[in-house]
């Protein structure tokens, strides 16, 4: 399940995922990160992945099907993402699909470098 956190920075929207990532939490992550994309000219995203006890191929289709959607919308506004995880799996993953999205710069971390994270899209 998707959770706002605070960054300490009105540019950056921060999100924190626990738990099962299944079709029902994704579609409610859009319901909470929609009107901020929506609602701001601009700003970087700080994510969160914390363990997760099941990935759902569906979700994985939401999220995609999301993302093209509003792609435009997406590029125009967020210029920087932080990935937070240890998931070394999802960090090599964040990073590869990062030049789907041209012209935002993703970056991904692990949770021991929290602090790298926060600085790289507080900057």
């Amino acid at each position: 399940m998707l959770h706002k956190i605070d960054v300490g920075d009105n540019k950056v929207v921060g999100f924190r995922w626990e738990g099962k990532y299944d079709e029902k939490g994704v579609k409610q992550s859009f319901v909470q990160f929609l009107p901020e994309l929506q609602a701001r000219p601009e700003m970087n995203l700080y994510l969160e992945v914390g363990s997760l006890t099941e990935v759902e191929a569906k979700a994985i289709w939401e999220e995609v099907r999301f993302d093209i959607k509003n792609l435009q919308q997406i590029v125009k506004k967020i210029e920087k993402v932080a990935l937070v995880t240890d998931m070394k799996w999802m960090r090599t993953m964040a990073e590869t699909s990062a030049t789907l999205f041209p012209g935002i710069d993703l970056k991904a971390f692990s949770f021991k470098e929290t602090d790298a994270a926060r600085g790289f899209v507080t900057d």
